[in-house]
């Protein structure tokens, strides 16, 4: 006996099934349809049915990134982006490419590219879970490193969030290393403030603080040039020369002030010049355009 697609059995029956609600509840769906889909009912309300989840490439590009592309740049985009949308508020509403776009068109899906590359638009199952895989191995390599036991060595953060992880033993009780390594730079800079300071207030500070200035600045990785070096002390001098000047107290005006208001202001004013010398030669000996004769 053959069976035909009008025939009225066949017909009845796939009325009914396509009729039939699914036995699947989605996770947003109601208690009383996740109770009868626990119990292998079907659902009662429509929208509590479970339905596939269009996901987009974790890569996708957005629409502002879009924007900024022709149309025929964005329809060359690769296949897995060109995937469905669907427009509820255009009119009339529909289906559209998410990529083949630009100001003012848009493009029905699917579209030239999800038409020749089909198999490509969507990832396969199978591709897909091997992927996740991947990426779940991955991920549990990384958190081993990050917060488990390694060759017998164990994590250490610090409370700054900006620095990383570092492995180490057990019995190691060292702190950060990258606390460390900023106390010591902002240790040798107060050296260094301080070395150029004496010299600068010193008639004759002698060989020892200057040949100490000439460690601190071969210490500092301020220069590769090993001839700049000289020019990096000089300007630091000139500098801390300069904080001293402005630092220097400007005389409070006062009724009972010999000195008219004329004069403090004059001092005040010299005081700024005098700095803004000093900073000035600090420039130029940094950069040895400085008038040495």
């Amino acid at each position: 006996m053959t069976y035909t697609d009008d025939d009225p059995f066949w017909v009845k029956n796939r009325a009914e099934f396509l009729a039939a609600r699914s036995t699947s509840a989605d996770a947003s769906a109601c208690g009383t349809c996740r109770g009868r889909a626990a119990a292998g009912e079907p659902v009662e309300h429509e929208g509590c049915q479970q339905r596939a989840t269009l996901l987009y490439a974790p890569d996708h590009p957005y629409y502002e990134i879009l924007a900024g592309f022709s149309l025929e740049e964005n329809q060359a985009l690769p296949a897995r982006f060109h995937v469905p949308f669907f427009d509820d508020c255009g009119i009339p509403n529909g289906w559209y490419c998410a990529v083949c776009q630009d100001e003012g068109t848009i493009t029905g899906w699917p579209c030239a590219a999800a038409t020749k590359y089909g198999s490509e638009v969507f990832s396969p199952q199978h591709a897909a879970e091997t992927a996740q895989a991947k990426q779940a191995a991955e991920l549990a390599a990384y958190r081993a490193l990050d917060l488990g036991d390694l060759d017998g060595r164990v994590s250490a953060t610090c409370d700054n969030p900006e620095h990383p992880t570092w492995l180490r033993t057990p019995d190691d009780n060292r702190g950060c290393p990258w606390c460390r390594t900023a106390e010591l730079e902002n240790a040798l800079a107060a050296t260094g403030r301080s070395l150029s300071s004496f010299i600068f207030d010193s008639d004759d500070p002698g060989t020892d603080a200057l040949g100490a200035q000439w460690l601190y600045h071969q210490a500092m990785p301020n220069a590769d040039d090993p001839f700049a070096q000289p020019r990096a002390f000089r300007s630091s001098v000139f500098s801390e020369a300069a904080k001293a000047v402005e630092e220097m107290d400007v005389p409070a005006p006062d009724e009972h002030s010999e000195r008219p208001q004329a004069y403090l202001d004059g001092y005040s004013d010299g005081l700024q010049d005098a700095a803004e010398s000093l900073e000035k030669l600090a420039d130029q000996a940094a950069e040895g355009s400085e008038v040495t004769s």
